[in-house]
C-alpha cells in the first residue's frame, strides 16, 4: 500500500511539473526619442500651439520559458546619433539599438523567435529587420496598408521587406491573439490609431502589464476626452522595469 501511494504521488509530481506554466519575464527597451516641435499635432483641437514636448519611444522584450519575443521594435538604425533638429515638427534620434540592448542582458539577437507589431508607423517597425529569421506578427488590417498605394502617413514598408518579400514567416493577426497559447502574452485588438493596431497584455504570478504603443502624450487630452491626431505617430511612454 505504502508503495503504491508513493508512487501514484511520483507520477502526480512529474505530471504538475509537466504542466507548470512557463516563466514569464519582461523588459523594457529604450527605442529613441522624438521631439515634437509642436505639440498641437497630437491634439484633435490642436490645443498646445506653441508647446514643445520630447517622447519616449518604447519596445518590450518578453521571455517565455525558452522563447523570446519582441514588442515593437522602436526608430530605424539609421538614426543612431542623429542630432535633435530645433526646428522641426517632429525630430527624431536613437541612442541605442536594440540588438546592443539585448547583448547588455546576455540575450543573444539571434534568439528572438517572435516579433510582435503595434501598428505599421516606422517609429514601431524600425529595427526589424535586424531579426529576419523571427516570425513577425502584425494587424492583418495594417498589413494591407503597408501593401497599398499610396502607403499611409507614417508608413513605410521597406522597414519589413523580409517578410513582406515573403523570405521570413508571417502573421496577419485579425483581432485578439493569444501568443503562446496559455493567456499569459496576449495581442489584444485596438483598432483607431490605425486600422490594425494592437497593444500587449503580459500576464506573470506577481502582475499583468499592459504594453500600449499609443496613449495620450498629455493629461490635458485624458481629462478631456480629447485623442491624438490620427494621422501623427505617437510614440509608447508606458516603462514597466
Amino acid at each position: 500500500m505504502l508503495r503504491n501511494f508513493i508512487f501514484a504521488a511520483a507520477i502526480a509530481t512529474t505530471a504538475g511539473a509537466a504542466t507548470a506554466a512557463p516563466q514569464v519575464e519582461l523588459w523594457r527597451l529604450d527605442c529613441g526619442r522624438i521631439a515634437v516641435g509642436d505639440l498641437s499635432v497630437f491634439s484633435d483641437t490642436f490645443a498646445y500651439a506653441g508647446e514643445k514636448r520630447t517622447l519616449t519611444d518604447s519596445c518590450y522584450l518578453v521571455r517565455h520559458g525558452n522563447d523570446y519575443m519582441l514588442w515593437d521594435t522602436g526608430l530605424p538604425a539609421a538614426l543612431l546619433g542623429k542630432p535633435l533638429a530645433a526646428n522641426d515638427v517632429l525630430a527624431p534620434t536613437l541612442d541605442r539599438t536594440v540588438p546592443d540592448q539585448l547583448r547588455e542582458i546576455a540575450v543573444k539577437p539571434e534568439a528572438i523567435s517572435l516579433i510582435g507589431i503595434s501598428h505599421y508607423h516606422f517609429d514601431h517597425v524600425g529595427q526589424a529587420a535586424s531579426f529576419p529569421k523571427a516570425r513577425l506578427m502584425i494587424g492583418k488590417a495594417d498589413l494591407e496598408a503597408l501593401k497599398s498605394k499610396p502607403v499611409p502617413f507614417g508608413a513605410e514598408p521597406s522597414l519589413l521587406t523580409p517578410w513582406l518579400s515573403g523570405g521570413a514567416p508571417l502573421d496577419a493577426v485579425e483581432g485578439d491573439k493569444d501568443v503562446f497559447g496559455d493567456g499569459s502574452v496576449v495581442m489584444l485588438s485596438t483598432p483607431g490609431h490605425t486600422p490594425g493596431s494592437h497593444a500587449l497584455l503580459v500576464r506573470s504570478p506577481r502582475r499583468d502589464q499592459s504594453c500600449s504603443a499609443v496613449m495620450s502624450p498629455t493629461l490635458k487630452n485624458s481629462s478631456r476626452r480629447a485623442v491624438s491626431h490620427p494621422s501623427t505617430p505617437t510614440g509608447p511612454t508606458v516603462s514597466l522595469r
